[in-house]
């Protein structure tokens, strides 16, 4: 019998808000990791058992960032496949006007910056990148 595909899902946060009529996004700078440090992503991560997405970003929300949103804030925004990886990356947007995220994992993180939407670090991740591209083309999928 053929063997189904199998992926690991996670959850990854938009944090946005608007400052002279431009959209800044949230991001934090990873370190220690063994992925990607060095580079900045969106908050987020792994599904544990018995969690649905919802719960997932909520829990790491405030491990990551110290701060508590609701399920009914939150909308998907994006989904990324990486047939490669073997991920499935379900993108979560939310207003981030009345937040104060702060970094809760310092030694997982070494920075949390507001950056304009249209001018990303050059160390961003090119996942990072092509989620944002698609999201301003208001492309709901793509994959890796």
């Amino acid at each position: 019998m053929k063997e189904r595909f199998k992926s690991v899902v996670c959850a990854d946060l938009m944090i946005t808000k608007q400052v002279e009529n431009e959209t800044y996004i949230l991001l934090m700078k990873r370190q220690n990791t063994g992925s990607d440090d060095g580079y900045f992503e969106l908050p987020g991560g792994h599904l544990e058992k018995g969690e649905d997405l919802f719960d997932a970003i909520i829990r790491e929300s405030e491990e990551e960032l110290c701060i508590k949103i609701k399920r009914k804030d939150l909308k998907i925004i994006h989904l990324l496949h990486h047939y490669n990886g073997e991920r499935l990356n379900f993108i979560f947007g939310i207003n981030g006007e009345k937040l104060n995220p702060q970094i809760g994992e310092p030694k997982k993180c070494s920075e949390l910056r507001w950056v304009n939407i249209n001018k990303l670090p050059n160390e961003t991740t090119d996942k990072v990148k092509k989620i944002i591209k698609n999201i301003i083309k208001n492309k709901f999928y793509d994959k890796l």
